[in-house]
């Protein structure tokens, strides 16, 4: 198992989602990234879509939250953007950070650190999807 960020097209993520729609027990969000501009509508969409059980007043409380997610009883994630090129738009900086945070902190939370960090802490998938 490799969590990633994976860049494909619009024709791509057809097959893609059928395949995710085919895996039992996986959780799959999709946001279009043409209607979130800031770091502040992206925490606030994530939530809604993640029901996290509090909103993120900040980064690090997004982050505790992302790495949890145990209220969705997943077998794994796959989180799918669409139009990523205009996501945050008008927050590139914040861009780069949540993409940082995917590549350096989340996908490898998932994949491998939660079995030093959580008692009985069990990999599992989380993908990341961005569509142009």
């Amino acid at each position: 198992m490799e969590n990633k960020m994976h860049y494909v097209n619009g024709q791509q993520i057809s097959q893609i989602k059928k395949e995710l729609h085919a895996t039992e027990g996986l959780w799959i969000g999709e946001i279009d990234g043409a209607l979130i501009d800031t770091w502040e509508d992206y925490a606030s969409v994530i939530e809604r879509l993640m029901q996290f059980p509090t909103s993120c007043k900040s980064f690090a409380s997004y982050d505790d939250w992302i790495t949890d997610l145990s209220w969705l009883n997943a077998t794994g994630y796959a989180l799918i953007i669409q139009n990523f090129d205009l996501f945050m738009s008008k927050d590139l900086k914040g861009k780069t950070i949540v993409m940082e945070s995917f590549e350096e902190d989340i996908l490898p939370w998932w994949q491998e650190e939660i079995k030093n960090c959580v008692v009985e802490g069990e990999p599992k998938p989380f993908n990341v999807y961005l569509v142009d």
